[in-house]
C-alpha cells in the first residue's frame, strides 16, 4: 500500500465520521460559505510523445521475436581417446576409429562374453548459438533498451514534477465559536502518482514500459542469454545473406538502421499552470477539513486536555462494547423464542436451519444478494439509529437549513445541467465538424483516385489491348505448331514399334536357337566344369600355399606395412589358416626328405662296406699268400691251396662287417612309418640331423 492510498483511506474514514456529527458538519459547511476566498494554483508538465518511433520499436520487437525463435546455431565437434571407464556416449565415430585402430583390444572375449576394449574414441558436440546474426540481435536488443529507457527517465522524471499552491483568508462565526483563517500552502514534489488531465502520454509511458519488459524478457530468453557471454560486435554491420534474405532478420536489420539513424528526442515537454480563483464550492468543503482539525489540535494541546480526552475515549468505548454486549444476548434471546415458538428442540432447530441453508446455498446468486441486503440494511439501521440519536436535538435548528440547501442543490443541478449541455453541444459540433472534414478528405482522395485510374486506362488501354492481341496470336500459332508436332511424334512412334517388333522376333529366332545348341553342350560343358572345378581346387591349395610363405618371406626381411594387420578377426583367422596350410605342406616335404635322405644314408652305409670287404679280401689273400710262402720255405713242400677255412684272426677282423650287414638287412626289413616299436637312427649327411622316435612316426624339422 502506498502513502498516497493510505492517506486516502484515512481521509475517507474522517470525512465519514465527520459527517456524522451535526456540530462539526456545520462549522465545517460555514468554513465553506464564508467571504473572501481562496486561490488554488497546480502547476505541472505536460508531455506529448513521437509515436513514429514508439511503433517502429513495437513492430520491429514482432520480428526479433519471430528471428530468436529461429534458434540459429552450428554443431561443434571435438573427439578424444578415453580409457573405457571414463565414456559415457558411444557414437558412429566410436566404432569406426575403433575398427582402425585394433590395437585397443588387448584380450579377446569369450563366446558368451562382449568385445571391451581398453580405450574407445568419443565424439563431444556441442551447439555454438554464437554465430554472427543471433550477436547481431542481442547487440540491436540492448539498442533498443538505452534508446527507450534514456528517454523513458526523462520523460518520467519531468513527468512526475508537481508544485501545488494553497492561499485561503476567512473568517468563520457561528453561534458558539469564531475562527480566523490566514494560511498559505505549497507543496512541491518529484514523485507524483500521475496526471489525470495527461492521459495519452500516460499511455504512451505504459507502452515503452511494455517495450522494455519484451526486450527484457527477450534478452532473458536462453539464446540470448547464451550469447551474452560471447565478444559483442563493434562497428559497421556487416550484411550477409542472413541479414538480406530472411524476413525476420531483415526487419531487424531495417529497424537498427532506423535507430542509428534518428537524432531527435522523440518528445516534447511543455509546463502548464491550472489557477482557481475562487475555489469551486466541491473543493472548499474538503479544503475546510483540515483547519477545523488544527483548531481542534491547538485547543487540545494549549489547554492540556489529552488525558482527559483519553479518559473519555476509553469510557466511550467500553460504552460501546456493552450496547454491543446487550446488542448480542437481545439477538440470543431472540433466537430462543423463534426456536420456542418453533415447537422443536435447539438441536432440531440447528438441523433444520442447515437444511434451510443448504436449499439456499443451491441458489448462491440469491442468497449472496440477499446476505448483501441484510448487510446493507443492518449497517444502515445502525447509521440511522446513531442519527436518530445524535439529530434529535437538531431537527428544528436544521429544518430552516435542508430549505436552504434543497434551494443549493437545485441551482447546482441546474448549473450542471447547463455544463453537460455546453459540453453535448460542443463535442456535437466538434464531431460534426470532424466528420465533415474527413468525408471531404475521403471524397478528395476518391477523386484523385478516379482520376489517376481513368488517366492510367487512358494511356496504357490501347497497349493492353495490341499485347492481348499479339498473346491471341502467339497462342493460336504455338497450338497449330503442338499439333502438327504431336502428329509427327504419333507416326514416328508407330514406324519404331514396328521396327522394334521385327528386331525382337529376330532376337527371339536367334536366342531359340543359340538355347537349342547350349541345351547340346549342357553335358560337354558340365564334364568340363568338373575338370576345371577340381583344376580350381588345386590351385586354391597352391595359391593358399603361395601366400603362406610370401607372408613368412615379408615377416623375414622385415616388409609388413600396417595394411598387413593380423590383430583383426579376421585377419588373425587368415593368417592362421596360411600357419596350417604351411605346415602342411611342411610334414609333406619333410616325408620326402626322409626317404631321400634314407636312400642316401643306405648307399653309402652299402658303399662304405663294399670297400671295407674288398679292402679285406685283399689283405687276406695277400696274408694267405705271405702264409703259403712261409710253409713253403719252412717245409721245402708246395703248400694246399686254402679255400674255406679262415682263420681266427680274419674272422675276428671281419666281424664288424658283419654286424654292420647285418644291422642293414635289419633297418631294411623295417617298414619306414608303422607303429610297431623301433630303433633310433641318426644319421648325419650334409648338415642335416632326422629323428626317429620309437614309434617309428618322424616328428619333422622344427619350424
Amino acid at each position: 500500500m502506498t502513502e498516497s492510498d493510505i492517506l486516502y483511506r484515512v481521509w475517507r474514514e474522517l470525512k465519514e465520521k465527520l459527517s456524522k456529527d451535526g456540530g462539526i458538519s456545520k462549522i465545517i459547511s460555514a468554513s465553506a460559505k464564508a467571504p473572501k476566498g481562496a486561490r488554488l494554483t497546480v502547476t505541472h508538465n505536460v508531455c506529448k510523445i513521437d509515436n513514429e518511433w514508439l511503433e517502429n520499436i513495437e513492430l520491429g520487437l514482432v520480428y526479433i521475436g519471430r528471428a530468436i525463435e529461429e534458434d540459429r546455431q552450428f554443431i561443434r565437434s571435438e573427439g578424444e581417446v578415453l580409457p573405457i571407464e571414463n565414456v559415457k556416449r558411444v557414437s558412429k565415430e566410436s566404432i569406426r576409429h575403433l575398427s582402425r585402430h585394433s590395437d585397443f583390444i588387448s584380450k579377446r572375449p569369450k563366446e558368451s562374453e562382449d568385445l571391451i576394449p581398453d580405450k574407445l574414441y568419443t565424439v563431444q558436440r556441442d551447439s555454438d548459438y554464437a554465430v554472427y546474426e543471433n550477436r547481431f540481435l542481442y547487440l540491436l536488443l540492448c539498442n533498443i533498451r538505452d534508446f527507450v529507457r534514456v528517454r523513458y527517465d526523462a520523460i518520467n522524471s519531468a513527468y512526475k514534477e508537481y508544485r501545488g499552491e494553497y492561499a485561503a483568508e476567512k473568517r468563520v462565526v457561528t453561534a458558539t465559536r469564531r475562527i480566523d483563517l490566514d494560511i498559505k500552502l505549497v507543496d512541491e514534489q518529484d514523485d507524483v502518482l500521475s496526471a489525470p488531465a495527461d492521459k495519452q502520454c500516460a499511455d504512451d509511458m505504459e507502452r515503452m514500459d511494455k517495450i522494455l519488459q519484451s526486450v527484457a524478457f527477450y534478452l532473458r530468453t536462453p539464446l540470448m542469454s547464451e550469447v551474452a557471454h560471447s565478444e559483442k560486435l563493434s562497428g559497421a554491420i556487416t550484411k550477409t545473406n542472413v541479414l538480406l534474405m530472411d524476413k525476420n532478420f531483415n526487419e531487424a536489420l531495417k529497424l537498427y538502421e532506423y535507430l542509428l539513424s534518428y537524432d531527435g528526442d522523440g518528445y516534447t515537454i511543455t509546463r502548464a499552470d491550472e489557477v482557481y480563483d475562487p475555489v469551486p464550492a466541491e473543493y472548499m468543503e474538503e479544503f475546510s477539513v483540515p483547519p477545523v482539525m488544527l483548531a481542534f489540535i491547538m485547543y487540545k494541546q494549549g489547554l492540556g486536555l489529552e488525558e482527559y480526552l483519553s479518559g473519555e475515549f476509553k469510557k466511550a468505548e467500553e460504552k460501546l462494547k456493552e450496547e454491543q454486549e446487550r446488542e448480542r444476548l437481545r439477538k440470543l434471546a431472540l433466537l430462543k423464542k423463534k426456536i420456542e415458538n418453533s415447537g422443536k428442540g435447539a438441536e432440531e432447530y440447528m438441523l433444520a436451519l442447515e437444511e434451510s441453508i443448504k436449499d439456499m446455498s443451491r441458489y448462491p446468486g440469491l442468497l449472496d444478494e440477499e446476505r448483501a441486503q441484510n448487510e446493507e440494511l443492518s449497517a444502515c439501521i445502525m447509521r440511522l439509529e446513531e442519527d436518530r440519536k445524535a439529530l434529535l436535538g437538531d431537527i428544528e435548528k436544521l429544518n430552516g437549513e435542508i430549505d436552504g440547501l434543497h434551494e443549493q442543490m437545485r441551482q447546482a443541478e441546474e448549473k450542471h445541467r447547463r455544463e453537460l449541455e455546453d459540453m453535448r453541444s460542443e463535442y456535437e459540433r466538434q464531431s460534426a465538424e470532424l466528420k465533415r472534414k474527413h468525408e471531404e478528405e475521403m471524397a478528395e482522395q476518391k477523386r484523385q483516385a478516379e482520376e489517376k485510374e481513368a488517366e492510367l486506362r487512358r494511356e496504357h488501354g490501347e497497349e493492353i489491348a495490341r499485347m492481348r492481341e499479339e498473346r491471341a496470336r502467339e497462342t493460336a500459332a504455338l497450338k497449330k505448331a503442338h499439333a502438327e508436332q504431336m502428329k509427327a511424334l504419333e507416326e514416328q512412334k508407330k514406324r519404331d514399334a514396328e521396327a522394334l517388333k521385327a528386331k525382337l522376333n529376330a532376337q527371339i529366332s536367334d536366342r531359340e536357337a543359340k538355347l537349342k545348341e547350349s541345351r547340346d553342350s549342357g553335358a560337354r560343358m558340365g564334364e568340363e566344369l568338373n575338370k576345371i572345378a577340381e583344376e580350381l581346387r588345386l590351385t586354391k591349395s597352391e595359391r593358399e600355399v603361395l601366400q603362406a610363405r610370401l607372408t613368412a618371406i615379408r615377416k623375414e626381411h622385415g616388409l609388413l606395412t600396417e595394411a598387413d594387420d593380423f590383430t583383426t578377426e579376421e585377419g588373425f583367422n587368415a593368417l592362421e589358416h596360411e600357419f596350417e596350410v604351411l605346415g602342411k605342406l611342411v610334414r609333406e616335404q619333410w616325408t620326402d626328405v626322409k626317404k631321400i635322405l634314407k636312400k642316401e644314408f643306405y648307399a653309402n652305409i652299402h658303399e662304405t662296406m663294399h670297400a671295407k670287404k674288398a679292402k679285406k679280401s685283399k689283405e687276406y689273400s695277400d696274408l694267405r699268400d705271405k702264409v703259403l710262402a712261409q710253409r713253403e720255405e719252412e717245409s721245402g713242400a708246395p703248400s694246399e691251396k686254402i679255400d674255406g677255412a679262415q682263420p681266427d684272426t680274419i674272422q675276428q677282423e671281419s666281424a664288424p662287417e658283419q654286424d654292420a650287414l647285418d644291422f642293414r638287412t635289419d633297418t631294411e626289413a623295417q617298414p619306414e612309418e608303422n607303429g610297431q616299436a623301433g630303433t633310433e637312427v641318426q644319421a648325419e649327411e650334409k648338415g642335416q640331423t632326422a629323428d626317429i622316435s620309437a614309434d617309428g612316426r618322424d616328428n619333422g624339422p622344427e619350424i
